[in-house]
């Protein structure tokens, strides 16, 4: 009979699985250090992109108290807005006498199109907003 002792148990990990944890941990912290930094540019677009859906609603309002519809038919102008803070959003209206099959029922002396388009002075994108202005 063999007088040596049995295999002892593992007592530690091998430099291979410390190697392979450390590769896997490399792999997901490179994971969520991009998802931060796409999350982070995409929260700043949202916000800008807030401020100037604000601006569109009021300005979208302003129009609906403030004029005819043959003004509203007939207006062109933009104007730079600087009520959201410190941002300054360039807005742009223009309107146009509606389409005849969006007109098909109701009266187009009380219809006016507007497109109004607002963006972020120093930032790329714009929201560009189109609809139709009923006047009573």
């Amino acid at each position: 009979m063999d007088a040596r002792k049995p295999f002892a148990a593992r007592t530690g990990l091998s430099l291979v699985e410390v190697m392979i944890a450390l590769v896997l941990l490399g792999i997901i912290s490179m994971i969520f250090m991009q998802t931060t930094r796409f999350s982070q540019k995409n929260t700043g677009k949202s916000i800008d992109w807030q401020a100037e859906s604000v601006v569109l609603e009021k300005t979208i309002e302003n129009l609906r108290v403030g004029h005819t519809v043959s003004q509203l038919q007939k207006i062109d102008t933009s104007f730079v807005d600087t009520t959201q803070g410190t941002l300054r959003i360039q807005c742009k209206v223009k309107g146009s006498v509606p389409p005849s099959a969006v007109t098909n029922g109701f009266p187009p002396s009380r219809l006016a199109m507007i497109t109004v388009t607002a963006k972020r002075t120093t930032f790329a994108d714009s929201i560009v907003v189109s609809t139709y202005l009923w006047l009573n």
